[in-house]
């Protein structure tokens, strides 16, 4: 019964985690930073110092993109009697934005992508993609949804929006906005759409719920493609735009209407969803098998890699001397850089990151290039990114130059004079050239760049730089020479990568045709040659040095496989740029949405707005940190939900009430809450309790403070010694006690705690170190005098016998001293990342050690000193992992009886079990804990019930030995015995891609073990632990 009370409450903790998990904090912006703000209309633009023209062209965009965002989803954002919608500029941060509700708030990351960009400006395609998702996510504003936000505040809106509409047609949607209302988006290029191509041409024709998440063995495109495909396939077969407005609007009105995609597909098109989906990929297929056969014929293919077991991809292929290299990703591997030998074996040169450039090469150094964008050591929201280079001879991979303080992208380098040229961005907006020296990245000079263009990638040719850039047309190219910038290739709506020159001319891959193609440019006559026909695109393009053969990879089944061509096989067909393909789909979208503006009286979809500013004024930090924007009617914490063991879960989930608050810029974030409880010691009893925590991270130091009150009665303890004498008067034993009893007062506990994180991660290692303090003070009392008794025995005259006394012998005079302690700590860190059909990292090592003093206590219970360490190696299959852990308990003074736990030391059978552990701690003055625990995934089929409502990914069996060994140094309390405990055992659990219609991955499970050992006899009697335990497991990921 006990083990069913445990599942009962991990099911039950559920449902309200997933409601707090709403909460997002971004990261950390540098502390010194200093803020601005002014209103538009309808936006209140956040922003960093010396920002401001950029902030300005963002509230611009924002407001222009307002209205059009607004036909085609339901909500106008913001709308009439509405507040403004906060808009935070992240401008120290690359390529992404989001809009949260808990708190209201728009995050916009200022600089550029520049890896695999899209063929539009990045101001244009925040303001339009995150725009669209104001609109979508006002749901939970509207009619039937405001008694929820009433009981639950700004968080509903949130859980709303993915429980009526779900994170596939939410970014779906945001990019249909994207591509119908500009000239660009992601659907008007050729990689967004490509894998769908290749499997419906292989008769992969999966249901929808399939094609929604990566599984254990199938790939599938992100939730984006998916999204689009579905929502602008409905709107495309059955000329209805307003498939996200019926959804959201059926919604609004009826809460019962969850998973409203499927029920507004059903009133639009008549039919349920997956025969819809399925009509659309059948459609879509036609036109793209139509348009594959109008291209052809294509040119020769020969594969160079093996086929793979699994999804894997190879990107990023440079040659250097005769030898290829690539980057390789997958369902099994991490990225790495390989060696692709001439008989398709590869070897692997280290570890990579994902985020970095293409591989530019020097035959001067025989060196490869690229940069590699990371994290600040300590401002998460601040990127660097800086030149890095290998040198093939011994693999090391190091960063070009010291003390490079520009954010640099797309490097080229010279190979007559082994300069290197660099796009580099500043927080303002701003873009420049930066040369240095390609030996010791020293800087030569910079080129600003004219006003209205975003630079991307550079090529060099002789002593000219060429660009790619891009404009509200789309991409271009351009040459700086002599001291001026002249555009040499009109821009257009296409998308241009893999920048590079080949003798005297530029290569590039181009999506004009609808798939990715190799195309050659010559700056000298303005001539465009396409090279290539493919039937599902190409890039990454390099040549061998002797030109004789082309190497390139291709999407395939089982993912982008490298081929090789003859060079003197290609096509060689004169081209114009603005000769570009027809998107179907895309322009009956735009279509569309110029008929919703015409029906409103306007001339276009978007149309020019000349939006008011407000002055700009300074925004406080510590004024607006007070934000509280969230609460329930039931006491919550999502940390001690995280940390359980669902022993007290109370102290997760219980009656009571919760408020949350979290600043705009996420520096402050707090919660606290009222509970009411049943009292974990006194039987019967139930408790009234107060709890706040908070936390600060805009300083170096992230600050952590947390108060709990109530949730028992304070604890009185007290010291007592025992000398024993036999019948003849001699001495026998002599002990000390401690003893503890509830004072009837009621508990109250602090804890205030600093910490750094700091990141290292870098070159496909995530990696840090934190260093932490922590001082706890609670009203649990330690009476620190001691009285001595003695027993004895005295001859009883009455009875003629000899009798048991026990009289107090002495007193030494103490005080009662509230419980304090202070705990330093160091943590470090170095893994590798974990593959997708993997659970644990392949390779990967950390520790802590700490160190724990108790004031209260001195002279009477030791200081405690701790280490844990773990690392991770491969299994003996490739998603196999083994974690192995050690953890180290020892006391620093071993003249001191008593001593406090630091760390659980017993094996996870016995966990839970403070009484042992408490016990153990004092008999024993070092103990320590070895583990290993050996993950097996599972794939079981990619199955779901109810669509997302519950969706299996697969499931994981990881046998697990815990071995506590109880040793001494110096003393051993009361003759205690040496020995062990030890549990074996294993955790079965199914990892779930989404439950309840909310796409957070999240595992369910059991673990059993078998408790044993030579001392488990002796201190289990009269505790919970038997020889058996059976408990649920839970984890989630928001």
């Amino acid at each position: 019964m006990p083990v069913l009370k445990k599942f009962i409450s991990a099911i039950l903790l559920f449902i309200p985690t997933l409601t707090f998990a709403q909460f997002y904090v971004t990261g950390d912006n540098p502390g010194k930073t200093k803020w601005y703000t002014f209103d538009t209309d309808n936006f209140s633009i956040i922003y960093p110092e010396g920002t401001d023209s950029l902030a300005k062209v963002y509230g611009y965009s924002l407001e222009k993109y307002r209205v059009p965002v607004s036909r085609s989803a339901g909500f106008l954002p913001g709308g009439p009697g509405k507040k403004r919608m906060p808009v935070v500029l992240h401008a120290f941060n690359s390529a992404n934005g989001s809009v949260a509700w808990a708190p209201k708030r728009m995050d916009l990351y200022t600089i550029p992508s520049l890896y695999d960009t899209e063929q539009m400006l990045w101001t244009e395609n925040l303001a339009v993609h995150e725009s669209r998702h104001v609109s979508q996510m006002q749901i939970g504003l509207q009619r039937a949804h405001k008694p929820f936000s009433w009981l639950v505040g700004e968080m509903w809106n949130g859980v709303a929006a993915q429980l009526y509409l779900g994170m596939s047609n939410l970014e779906g949607d945001a990019v249909i906005a994207e591509t119908a209302l500009t000239n660009s988006g992601r659907g008007r290029t050729a990689d967004f759409l490509n894998y769908y191509k290749v499997a419906f041409d292989n008769g992969d024709f999966r249901t929808w719920n399939k094609w929604r998440f990566m599984s254990q063995r199938n790939y599938s495109p992100d939730h984006y493609a998916l999204g689009y495909l579905t929502l602008g396939g409905i709107r495309y077969l059955y000329g209805n735009p307003g498939i996200m407005s019926e959804a959201t609007g059926a919604a609004a009105d009826n809460i019962l209407k969850l998973g409203g995609i499927y029920s507004a597909t059903k009133r639009v098109t008549g039919k349920k969803l997956n025969k819809v989906f399925k009509e659309v990929c059948d459609t879509l297929h036609s036109i793209w098998k139509a348009e594959a056969d109008a291209r052809a014929p294509f040119i020769g293919m020969e594969p160079v890699t093996e086929e793979p077991r699994l999804y894997t991809d190879y990107d990023k292929l440079v040659f250097v001397k005769d030898t290829l290299y690539a980057v390789k990703r997958g369902h099994l591997d991490a990225p790495a850089l390989v060696r692709i030998n001439d008989d398709g074996t590869e070897k692997t040169i280290s570890r990579f990151s994902s985020q970095t450039s293409d591989l530019k090469a020097s035959g001067k150094t025989g060196r490869i290039y690229w940069t590699e964008t990371y994290s600040d050591p300590r401002w998460s929201m601040k990127k660097r990114s800086r030149i890095k280079y290998s040198d093939l001879r011994n693999s090391n991979k190091r960063y070009l130059g010291k003390k490079v303080r520009e954010v640099l992208f797309n490097p080229d380098v010279n190979q007559e004079s082994n300069m290197m040229v660099s796009v580099a961005y500043s927080p303002d907006g701003r873009s420049e050239l930066y040369v240095s020296n390609g030996s010791d990245g020293k800087k030569v000079m910079s080129v600003s760049v004219p006003d209205g263009l975003q630079p991307v990638e550079t090529a060099w040719i002789g002593q000219d730089i060429y660009v790619t850039m891009i404009n509200g047309e789309g991409f271009g190219i351009w040459r700086y020479g002599d001291g001026k910038w002249t555009e040499v290739l009109g821009h257009e709506p296409v998308k241009v990568k893999d920048f590079k020159s080949f003798g005297d001319e530029l290569i590039f891959t181009c999506d004009r045709t609808g798939v990715n193609e190799l195309y050659h440019f010559d700056p000298a006559s303005g001539e465009l040659t396409q090279k290539t026909v493919t039937r599902y695109g190409a890039e990454d393009f390099a040549y061998t040095p002797d030109g004789r053969w082309l190497y390139f990879s291709s999407q395939t089944m089982k993912g982008m496989k490298v081929f090789r061509t003859p060079a003197d096989s290609l096509v060689s067909r004169k081209v114009d740029l603005g000769e570009k393909h027809v998107w179907t789909l895309a322009e009956t979208l735009a279509r569309q949405e110029r008929e919703l503006a015409a029906a409103e009286g306007y001339d276009a979809a978007v149309s020019a707005v000349e939006p008011e500013f407000s002055p700009v004024k300074r925004y406080r930090k510590f004024p607006h940190a007070l934000n509280i924007h969230s609460w329930a009617p039931v006491y919550v914490s999502v940390d001690n939900i995280m940390n359980m063991s669902y022993d007290y879960t109370w102290e997760a989930v219980s009656l009571g009430a919760t408020g949350i608050l979290q600043n705009r810029l996420s520096t402050f974030t707090g919660e606290f809450g009222y509970s009411a409880h049943k009292d974990p010691y006194e039987t019967g009893r139930w408790r009234n309790s107060g709890h706040m925590k908070f936390t600060y991270s805009g300083w170096y130091p992230v600050i952590e403070a947390d108060i709990d009150f109530n949730d028992r009665s304070a604890v009185q303890s007290f010291i007592y010694g025992l000398t024993t004498k036999n019948i003849l008067g001699e001495t026998t034993g002599s002990s000390t006690y401690m003893a503890q009893q509830l004072n009837g007062k009621p508990y109250l506990k602090g804890k205030l705690s600093l910490y750094i994180p700091f990141n290292l991660s870098q070159g496909g290692w995530n990696s840090g170190f934190i260093p932490k303090v922590s001082y706890t003070v609670s009203n649990d009392m330690f009476d620190n005098e001691i009285v001595s008794y003695l027993e004895r025995w005295i001859f009883d005259e009455e009875t003629s016998t000899y009798i048991q006394e026990i009289i107090e012998n002495s007193r030494k005079p103490g005080k009662n001293l509230m419980n304090q302690t202070i705990t330093t700590s160091l943590r470090g860190y170095a893994v590798t990342g974990t593959s997708s059909s993997a659970v644990f990292p392949r390779w990967g090592a950390g520790g802590e050690i700490g160190y724990m003093r108790a004031f209260h206590k001195q002279k009477l219970f030791s200081s405690m000193q701790y280490l844990y360490a773990y690392g991770y190696i491969p299994g003996f299959a490739r998603s196999h992992g083994i974690k192995l852990t050690y953890t180290l308990q020892d006391k620093c003074y071993n003249d001191m009886q008593f001593s406090d736990p630091v760390v659980n030391i017993l094996p996870r059978g016995f966990k839970s079990n403070g009484t042992i552990l408490r016990n153990m701690t004092i008999l024993y003055g070092l103990m320590s804990k070895a583990t290993i625990d050996y993950a097996i995934p599972v794939h079981t089929g990619d199955w779901s019930i109810g669509g997302s409502l519950f969706s299996v990914k697969r499931f994981v069996l990881t046998p697990h030995f815990d071995f506590t060994f109880m040793g001494k140094r110096g003393n051993q309390m009361y003759g205690a015995p040496l020995g062990n405990l030890f549990s074996a055992g294993a955790n079965l659990s199914v990892d779930l891609n989404s439950i309840l219609w909310l796409e957070y991955p999240c595992s369910f499970g059991v673990t059993c073990s078998y408790n044993g050992g030579s001392l488990f006899g002796t201190y289990t009697p009269n505790t919970t632990v038997g020889r058996f335990h059976v408990a649920p497991t839970f984890n989630i990921t928001f």
